[in-house]
């Protein structure tokens, strides 16, 4: 009885300390349907990142429906991948070529970050309106091809290029999802 009197004392001490507590930069967003992008703008008292990615239910990605997200900072992009189709053990530097849909290559710098996790180093310069041009990209990897669809990506860049011109600037109302 006094163990059910402490955890009822201490769950409304948590809500009224939590109610009492100034407006932080927790900020509420929307949260598109399942195979839309969706764009977020990342930091804690201004942005330092944005990240867009096509959303997904699934727990954990199913064969031929791979998840995957663009993380960008000033400095750097990353397109972390992943997928069913693949199963690696340990982390470790992987080579791999990513494809667009008119047939360009590259070989960018990657990393294993799990058995189903790729990290692929996109550069600060990457043209994000030569990827929406596509409506894929390939992605090969110790034999394995893994295709991600891109179809949609056009609809979500202005939110993301405005995400990326506001990096480092103090955000009082971040505009989520937009």
């Amino acid at each position: 009885m006094i163990r059910t009197a402490l955890f009822a004392f201490a769950a409304i001490a948590t809500v009224t300390t939590a109610s009492a507590q100034p407006a932080g930069p927790v900020r509420g967003f929307s949260i598109p349907p399942a195979g839309q992008w969706a764009v977020l703008r990342m930091g804690q008292d201004k942005v330092s990142q944005c990240v867009m990615g096509l959303r997904s239910d699934a727990a954990a990605p199913l064969p031929g429906q791979p998840q995957f997200m663009i993380s960008a900072d000033n400095q750097f992009a990353i397109l972390r991948v992943r997928a069913a189709e693949w199963s690696f053990s340990g982390g470790r530097d992987i080579a791999v070529t990513i494809a667009l849909g008119d047939g360009s290559e590259q070989q960018p710098a990657a990393a294993v970050r799990g058995n189903d996790l790729i990290d692929i180093a996109l550069g600060a310069g990457t043209d994000f309106g030569q990827l929406a041009k596509s409506d894929h990209l390939d992605i090969r990897a110790e034999g394995t091809n893994v295709r991600l669809p891109l179809k949609g990506l056009r609809d979500a860049l202005p939110a993301f290029r405005d995400c990326l011109a506001s990096l480092a600037r103090p955000e009082i109302q971040a505009s989520l999802g937009r």
